[in-house]
C-alpha cells in the first residue's frame, strides 16, 4: 500500500541530482535505477523496493543510511509505471507477483548476483513473493508494512483513494515524484488493489516456502494495515522475526530512521559477512 494522507509531512523533497543513476533494459522496457552506494566486489548489495505509490525518490535517504551503517552497496529502482521508469497502460491483476518475477531480471540487468532485499509496503510484498519464488541470490529479506492478506482496513483505504481519483484529488507530491503520469498511476493502483482485495486474496501459503532469514516490521499506528498482517507473516514463515514498532505509522523508515536502520542493520549483519 501507499497511503496519500499518511505520507509524512515536514520532510523536504529529495535533491534533483541523480548521482549513481542507471538506465536498465528489462523485458524490452526502460527501468530507472540508482546506486545510492556503489557496488563493491564480493560484497552483497542492499536492494530497496518502494511502496505502492512511491519511487526511488520517496525512499528518501533510507537506502544510503542503511548502506552507510552496514558499509554495503545500496541500489533502488522505480518499478514499471513509476517514477522515471517506462509507463504501463494497466497493472496486471497479479501486479505484485509480476513485479516479483521482473525483479529477478532487474537484478540480472543491474549485475547484482548477491543481495538482501529491503521492501516497504507493496515493495515488501514484492520482496516476500520474490523470496518464495527464487533461490540462490538473496541472502535475507527485510519488510516494512508489507501486506499478505485481505484486510478490511486496507480495503477501506483503497476505496477512499479510488474516490480521490474520481474527485480529481491527486496530491501534489505524486506529481513531484511521478510527473504527468501521477493521476494515471493513482487510478491504476487503486483499481488493481480493489480487484486484488475484493475477494479472498491471501499469499500466506505461497510465502511459506521462503527459506532465507526474514525480518518483518510494522508500525503500531499503521492506518493502512491491521496488526494481523504481521501476525500472518509470522504464522506463514515460522523462522521469521516480526517486530511491531510502537508509536510509528506506515512509514517507519522515514518517521524514525535511526531506529529502523538499527533494527535492519542488527538483523542483516550476521548474513552479510
Amino acid at each position: 500500500m501507499s497511503p496519500i494522507s499518511a505520507f509524512p509531512s515536514g520532510i523536504s523533497d529529495p535533491p534533483d541530482d541523480v548521482a549513481g543513476a542507471v538506465r536498465l533494459t528489462v523485458d524490452g522496457r526502460g527501468i530507472f535505477g540508482v546506486w545510492r552506494r556503489p557496488a563493491v566486489a564480493r560484497r552483497p548489495v542492499l536492494v530497496f523496493l518502494h511502496d505502492g505509490l512511491g519511487s526511488v525518490g520517496t525512499l528518501r535517504k533510507f537506502p544510503a543510511q542503511l548502506g552507510e551503517a552496514m558499509g554495503l552497496p545500496a541500489f533502488a529502482y522505480d518499478r514499471l509505471g513509476y517514477g522515471r521508469s517506462d509507463d504501463v497502460d494497466r497493472f496486471p491483476a497479479d501486479f505484485m507477483g509480476d513485479a516479483a518475477d521482473r525483479l529477478e531480471r532487474v537484478l540480472d540487468a543491474a549485475g547484482i548476483e548477491d543481495c538482501c532485499l529491503v521492501g516497504h509496503s507493496d515493495g515488501g510484498t514484492v520482496a516476500l513473493l520474490h523470496g518464495a519464488r527464487y533461490r540462490g541470490r538473496v541472502r535475507a529479506i527485510v519488510t516494512i508494512a508489507a501486506h499478505v492478506r485481505r484486510d478490511e482496513l486496507t480495503y477501506g483505504q483503497v476505496l477512499r483513494h479510488q474516490k480521490m481519483v474520481e474527485d480529481g484529488e491527486v496530491p501534489d507530491w505524486m506529481a513531484r515524484f511521478h510527473g504527468a503520469r501521477a493521476e494515471h498511476l493513482l487510478r491504476n493502483w487503486a483499481e488493481v488493489w480493489q480487484r486484488t482485495l475484493y475477494d479472498s486474496w491471501d499469499i500466506s501459503e505461497e510465502i511459506a516456502s521462503i527459506g532465507v532469514p526474514l525480518l518483518s516490521m510494522q508500525g503500531s499506528e499503521d492506518a493502512y494495515g491491521l496488526p494481523s498482517q504481521l501476525a500472518s507473516i509470522g504464522a506463514a514463515v515460522p523462522h521469521a522475526r516480526t517486530e511491531m514498532i510502537a508509536g510509528l505509522g506506515h512509514f517507519p523508515q522515514l518517521e524514525d530512521p535511526e531506529r529502523i536502520v538499527a533494527l535492519a542493520q542488527g538483523f542483516l549483519e550476521p548474513y552479510c559477512r
